[in-house]
């Protein structure tokens, strides 16, 4: 660990008109501990406002204040001061990458086990399941009481990113962070029912098509599925339609690595997820990228999915074989 939930509340009592950046395409964590920590921010009577290159996902609007994210041609006031959360190196922040270097008092809030510690404060916590967990903890050191709205958005933020507390990552102090949060207004049958049971035509049918395209290398070991440009438009989706497919492939028996490659113009996506006894993390830094043992992810620039599968297919098996 590095630094502490102290040294971030501080951070923020010390400032004022702060940016909570989160990463480009952002995952449930990513939005609901940003939404959470502006609220709690906003509680103290400071202005802020939560930060992001891309839009708002579909699946996320329902989140509280969520239609506050602004992008850095559209900020409501400029910031002083930049508070980065679930972010695990500077370059993904996208186009918000030049807001966070206009500011000189920066801080970090992550739990990727990978992150250097980019700013002047920084609280990382690899072992925290989610960056939701440690922005409860701040939010307690702040002495802001937990409101409803940002106890619905620091459940989604835990929620999402422990696969609905079933990975390993999931511990007993995990479920007490939850019950904070269903103490202070969260609806777990509605959460559990929009963020896991509802889905749209054109992601069901991306989900049919993916799963009868799965690829498996290493006697079963490996299992990929690719996707393209073309995939989506024929079938109506987007890619935030794709962003829980990946997960189908850990569950197969067998399977030690599961991968989604993902075709764009500027080169191809990888996420990465891990059987039992894996570490795809390993996997995604060799080729730029980074993330947790049992889900990571990478995106190769400027190639084809022809020129960069085949490697990623090999570091793949060569990492299947040791587990």
């Amino acid at each position: 660990m590095i630094g502490s939930a102290k040294e971030i509340a501080k951070f923020i009592l010390d400032n004022d008109d702060i940016a909570v950046i989160t990463h480009i395409r952002p995952d449930g964590d990513a939005y609901g501990t940003a939404l959470c920590m502006t609220e709690a921010i906003r509680a103290l009577g400071k202005r802020a406002f939560p930060a992001c290159s891309d839009p708002v996902e579909e699946k996320y609007a329902f989140l509280p204040d969520s239609g506050d994210f602004a992008s850095g041609d559209a900020m409501p006031f400029p910031p002083k001061a930049v508070l980065s959360v679930d972010v695990s190196d500077v370059k993904r922040m996208g186009d918000m990458e030049n807001v966070f270097f206009a500011c000189e008092r920066r801080a970090c809030l992550d739990h990727h086990a990978t992150n250097p510690g980019f700013c002047d404060i920084n609280f990382i916590d690899g072992k925290a399941a989610a960056a939701g967990e440690m922005a409860l903890d701040v939010i307690k050191e702040l002495g802001v009481a937990l409101s409803k709205d940002m106890a619905v958005n620091a459940y989604v933020a835990i929620s999402t990113d422990t696969g609905n507390f079933s990975f390993s990552s999931t511990t007993s102090n995990t479920y007490r962070y939850a019950a904070m949060c269903v103490d202070a207004g969260a609806d777990v049958e509605s959460l559990t029912r929009t963020l896991y049971r509802t889905r749209s035509i054109a992601k069901t049918r991306l989900l049919g098509y993916a799963l009868d395209r799965i690829e498996l290398f290493e006697n079963g070991r490996v299992a990929a599925i690719r996707l393209n440009d073309e995939v989506f438009e024929a079938l109506g989706a987007t890619r935030a339609d794709a962003n829980s497919i990946v997960n189908y492939l850990n569950e197969i028996e067998g399977v030690r690595v599961g991968i989604l490659a993902d075709e764009m113009k500027e080169g191809v996506k990888f996420s990465f997820r891990a059987g039992v006894g894996a570490d795809v993390s390993k996997i995604a830094k060799k080729f730029g990228g980074g993330g947790h043992i049992a889900a990571a992810g990478a995106t190769a620039a400027g190639v084809t999915m022809e020129e960069i599968f085949p490697k990623v297919i090999k570091a793949s098996c060569e990492a299947a074989r040791e587990m």
